[in-house]
């Protein structure tokens, strides 16, 4: 036996290696490069090991290797004894791994959140008073144990990674397989997740952790860095981020809990780093205001309004499969009556957007900011009051054509809005259902491209957008809403998935964009979002607007 690697993490005895890579590349059809070249890695059973790396590192890829996803184009990759080219052996490797994907809606089979936690245990025919053990601790670790007969489709994108961590979780896996499990989530669920992780790390749990959080790798045992599908770095997150210039070469950021101190206690692994708490300090509403103060004047005529704007997911649930469940299961949940009447997901929220600003819509995970998102692009239409886009109410069919000229939306997963062969057809669909002349369509996807930090050469330019990273995937759908040059956007956590460079440069354009007089209304859980670029701060728990100290664009607190 041998002790695990020395990061800010433990020091728990680990036994033989969990993964081994041996000179692994991969290939994938009709890309120009390899998107691995020549992995070699061990990685010993119990070990924390954080992968970091710019979007299209190869990242992802790695991690699909050790589940049996991808198998290498040459060198071999071993799982606990077991090589993974060896077809007979795929079931037994998928048996002692769990996976948390990118996009948690991808695990999601059922209509019952309890379900869905179980359907892992279920196949691996484990008994169901087991199961029904698992299902509630698992929901309770994520903190979803409330929303355990809720039909996962009317869960915000951070509740549903909570319930696929929680699936993971419930299958009580050798090897944890993390894929940016925390990207939609806020400080709160983030620092939870974190504390399940070093949970699950002090167990002996073997976890592999792909991420574009800085403070994550804090709490690692190890740390791996990727660039364009080689090894750039291996080794403790203090050897990495006592390296300031490496770390800046390599595209990444060193962590704001950061610091000597830190390096020698392992106290910033544990905290999780400086991020808040999800809520704007004082100081991040007094940096809003003083932006406002130094900004122009607005023009008076709103661009997008909510009054008095209330909305419901209610919907029929077959009561007899609930009680079902139960039943079967023992889940734990609200009786039947409460059910009966759900809460609203927006209750009375008015507010005012204006061209030339940003409001930023914050909350916890599930407090209503998506909701609010798709009711300013008329996805949804209020239950009650009215939502006003330049002037047109959403409710107003007639107008919906006119309406959808000026008002684009980039969704929280944004890279679901591609569907095209070639990433030029993609960008290019908006304008031309606009009749944009075709020189100036090509003008418009290159100029869009260039704005999200992705040169369009022509190899880009005619390869398959399903083809990318998912981070590049999410730069090309913003892209083409881009392309249509509307004056009112409306973005679900934009920056989510994106390496540090990635983010710099969307809050750069964000920037362009309101100088150019675009009215913005962001979803983010960042704080680091909210101080530097907004004028008007929205803030949402349970779908009821806080109403304390809002910074308004005249610099003014209401």
């Amino acid at each position: 036996m041998r002790k695990r690697p020395q990061g800010t993490g433990g020091n728990a005895l680990v036994t033989a290696d969990a993964i081994v890579f041996e000179h692994v590349h991969v290939t994938y059809p009709g890309a120009a490069t390899e998107a691995l070249n020549d992995i070699c890695l061990r990685v010993p059973s119990g070990q924390h090991l954080c992968i970091l790396g710019g979007n299209g590192s190869g990242k992802s890829t790695l991690l699909q290797l050790v589940n049996v996803l991808t198998i290498p184009t040459a060198g071999r990759a071993v799982i606990h004894g077991m090589d993974t080219s060896d077809p007979c052996r795929t079931l037994a490797i998928r048996s002692r791994t769990a996976s948390v994907f990118q996009h948690p809606e991808d695990q999601m089979v059922t209509s019952v959140v309890a379900d869905d936690v179980a359907f892992g245990p279920e196949n691996l025919c484990t008994p169901q008073p087991e199961i029904a053990k698992r299902v509630d601790a698992a929901l309770a670790a994520v903190d979803m144990d409330e929303r355990a007969q809720s039909d996962p489709a009317d869960l915000s994108g951070g509740q549903m990674q909570r319930v696929a961590i929680a699936g993971a979780l419930a299958m009580k896996p050798e090897i944890l397989l993390l894929d940016e499990p925390c990207a939609m989530l806020d400080a709160e669920g983030r620092s939870s997740v974190r504390g399940i992780i070093a949970e699950l790390s002090a167990r002996g749990i073997t976890i592999l952790h792909v991420t574009h959080f800085m403070e994550d790798a804090l709490a690692a045992d190890r740390v791996l860095v990727l660039d364009h599908g080689r090894t750039a770095f291996d080794g403790t997150p203090s050897e990495l981020f006592s390296q300031p210039k490496l770390v800046e070469s390599l595209g990444l950021e060193v962590p704001s809990a950061w610091s000597v101190s830190a390096e020698r206690s392992g106290e910033a692994g544990a905290h999780g780093g400086a991020e808040g708490h999800g809520r704007p300090s004082n100081q991040q509403r007094a940096a809003a205001a003083t932006r406002a103060d130094s900004a122009a004047e607005p023009i008076d005529k709103p661009s997008v309004v909510f009054d008095h704007v209330s909305f419901s997911y209610a919907k029929a649930v077959n009561p007899r499969k609930r009680t079902r469940r139960r039943r079967l299961f023992g889940v734990r949940g609200s009786s039947d009556a409460s059910r009966s009447s759900v809460p609203l997901a927006l209750d009375s929220l008015s507010f005012q957007a204006r061209p030339g600003t940003i409001t930023a819509l914050i909350g916890r995970t599930g407090s209503g900011k998506s909701t609010t998102a798709e009711l300013a692009c008329a996805l949804k239409l209020p239950t009650r009051g009215t939502v006003r886009i330049e002037g047109i109410d959403t409710a107003d069919l007639a107008r919906r054509g006119e309406l959808r000229r000026s008002v684009g939306y980039v969704a929280q997963l944004p890279e679901r809005q591609l569907f095209a062969e070639t990433v030029f057809d993609d960008v290019a669909f908006g304008p031309r259902n606009l009749g944009v002349p075709s020189d100036e369509i090509d003008r418009r996807v290159c100029d869009s491209l260039r704005s999200v930090n992705l040169e369009p050469t022509e190899s880009l330019l005619q390869a398959s957008p399903f083809a990318l990273s998912g981070g590049q995937q999410r730069s090309v759908a913003i892209a083409g809403v881009l392309a249509m040059g509307q004056p009112i956007l409306v973005l679900d956590e934009p920056m989510a998935g994106l390496d540090p460079a990635g983010r710099k440069h969307i809050r750069r354009l964000l920037k362009q964009l309101k100088q150019d007089g675009t009215t913005l209304i962001m979803v983010t859980h960042s704080m680091e979002d909210v101080t530097e670029l907004a004028d008007q701060v929205i803030e949402l728990d349970r779908g009821r607007r806080i109403d304390h100290a809002e910074v308004s664009r005249h610099g003014t607190t209401r």
